[in-house]
């Protein structure tokens, strides 16, 4: 079990430190700069919803996310769709606020899944 926390603390670590370069990209509406990263970071939470729910992943697996959500026990509310909007527009500002919430909301409910768990 430890191996899961210690990936989704990897994981938001990693977002931590990308998501101030993605924050510059949009205030200077450089939406072109912001998507590899946003595709990126995107991919690094579906990776986090694996990691929360105990379970290991793999590109496949990320890739047919919308298939696979369907076996995690635990999710963000309306994980999929605020997902499936997220994806659809990845160089959106509003994609970015969305998926910087949904890393804000796992992160918090990630330390309740795992608290008292070493």
């Amino acid at each position: 079990m430890d191996k899961f926390r210690e990936q989704l603390t990897e994981v938001f670590n990693e977002w931590k430190e990308t998501n101030p370069f993605i924050t510059e990209c949009f205030k200077n509406r450089d939406r072109n700069r912001a998507k590899k990263p946003m595709e990126y970071s995107f991919k690094q939470f579906i990776r986090a919803l694996f990691y929360g729910n105990k379970m290991m992943t793999d590109e496949r697996m990320v890739i047919n996310w919308k298939d696979n959500l369907k076996n995690l026990d635990r999710l963000p509310v309306n994980a999929k769709e605020r997902l499936s909007f997220i994806e659809e527009q990845l160089d959106h500002y509003q994609s970015f606020i969305q998926l910087s919430e949904l890393f804000s909301e796992w992160e918090k409910k990630s330390v309740i899944l795992f608290k008292g768990k070493t």
